[in-house]
């Protein structure tokens, strides 16, 4: 069987429930929006490992694993930001709101050699 991996992004955010049932809210609480001003260092290497360990995997499986779709381009253009908490500033992905770069980026792109 051949796998498409679809709509790939990495919460950094705090949540207190999983899934993403669109649908379900939570309330607007400043603890649940940390990073208004910018995601900190250790929190974007987080997330550059996080990516880092999945694309390995699916690389490892490569046979199976035949296409990996982002949900979107750049942290500004996320569903996440807003959601689940109104108002809220997410970073899930592999290009900032400026589009530049972030550190997941890189390491997605060094397994490739």
């Amino acid at each position: 069987m051949k796998v498409i991996i679809t709509e790939l992004d990495i919460e950094v955010l705090p949540r207190t429930f999983q899934g993403a049932d669109v649908s379900q809210r939570m309330k607007s609480d400043p603890s649940l929006n940390p990073y208004v001003n910018g995601l900190p260092d250790s929190i974007q290497q987080k997330l550059a490992n996080d990516y880092e360990s999945l694309l390995k995997l699916f690389l490892k499986h490569k046979n199976k694993v035949t296409r990996v779709t982002f949900w979107g381009v750049t942290d500004g253009q996320s569903w996440l930001n807003g959601w689940p908490v109104p108002g809220r500033t997410n970073y899930p992905l592999l290009f900032d709101r400026e589009f530049n770069p972030k550190p997941a980026f890189y390491k997605v792109i060094a397994l490739k050699k």
